[in-house]
């Protein structure tokens, strides 16, 4: 049974066969190190399980990490940075992972094809989620009862209140806080029971993340770190190809699929 107790612990980063050396960005390290409980609880448990690996590391899940306050290549090398020592803690191998999201151009068109078929549903779903006031991110990564509002996770029966970290406003972070699931979204402006059913939605078409940002609003279906596949609801064109986003993304390929929708991947 997977638990939070090593998450929200005070326990000291004491795995030396990942500790970092060279570091990428020097003035997170201090933060980064403070999360890694949060990683090494669950992968002593759940050492090789590559399957609940895939599931945790979906986008915007408990083994996604935000990195809000930085630009593209701070945010680009501290999410891989985290994916790979991650995996590696899990005894899973991060980079085959994300060798099998690259599979080629049928992988591709079958990503593409399988949200076509869905549309229809999927706009049902983006018309909800605009309806949820407060909620900018809305997540879950296929297990039951799991799933993520804004900066508050549900796993394993805990509900916790992450708060970003100071410095690099990371999300996941070090900081949880107890929290009741349904005051919180009503705080933010939202009918808890709109919530849950697009998240419930969510899990029956397959969608990781949806994500209200500045272009628009994101459907993120799949991904491991900086890879991601899904649609784009937007006004305008979002992104152009090759395009380095401030979360450590770059878009590799944006087609619009009919007005106001784009088909988008990134690196």
């Amino acid at each position: 049974m997977r638990t939070l107790v090593l998450v929200l612990s005070a326990a000291i980063w004491s795995a030396p066969q990942v500790q970092p050396h060279g570091f990428p960005v020097p003035r997170a390290e201090a933060e980064f190190r403070a999360l890694l409980p949060f990683v090494n609880g669950w992968a002593r448990e759940h050492h090789g399980d590559v399957e609940l690996f895939k599931h945790l590391a979906l986008p915007y899940g408990p083994m996604d990490l935000e990195v809000r306050n930085a630009g593209h290549a701070e945010a680009d090398a501290l999410r891989n940075y985290f994916v790979g020592l991650a995996g590696a803690t899990f005894g899973v191998d991060p980079h085959a992972l994300i060798a099998s999201f690259h599979c080629g151009i049928g992988c591709v068109q079958y990503r593409r094809s399988y949200l076509i078929a869905n549309l229809t549903k999927i706009d049902a779903l983006v018309s909800a989620f605009q309806r949820c006031q407060g909620v900018h991110v809305v997540a879950q990564w296929g297990i039951v009862d799991e799933f993520r509002v804004n900066e508050l996770y549900s796993i394993n029966g805990q509900v916790r209140f992450t708060q970003p970290s100071a410095i690099m406003g990371f999300v996941p972070s070090a900081v949880w806080i107890p929290a009741d699931p349904d005051q919180y979204i009503r705080r933010l402006g939202a009918d808890p029971a709109a919530v849950r059913s697009v998240i419930a939605e969510m899990g029956a078409l397959s969608v990781a993340a949806l994500v209200r940002d500045d272009v628009g609003i994101r459907v993120a279906r799949v991904g491991i770190g900086d890879n991601e596949s899904g649609l784009v609801f937007s006004a305008a064109a979002p992104y152009r190809r090759g395009e380095k986003l401030k979360d450590g993304r770059e878009v590799t390929l944006i087609e619009q699929l009919r007005p106001g929708v784009y088909f988008y991947e990134t690196t």
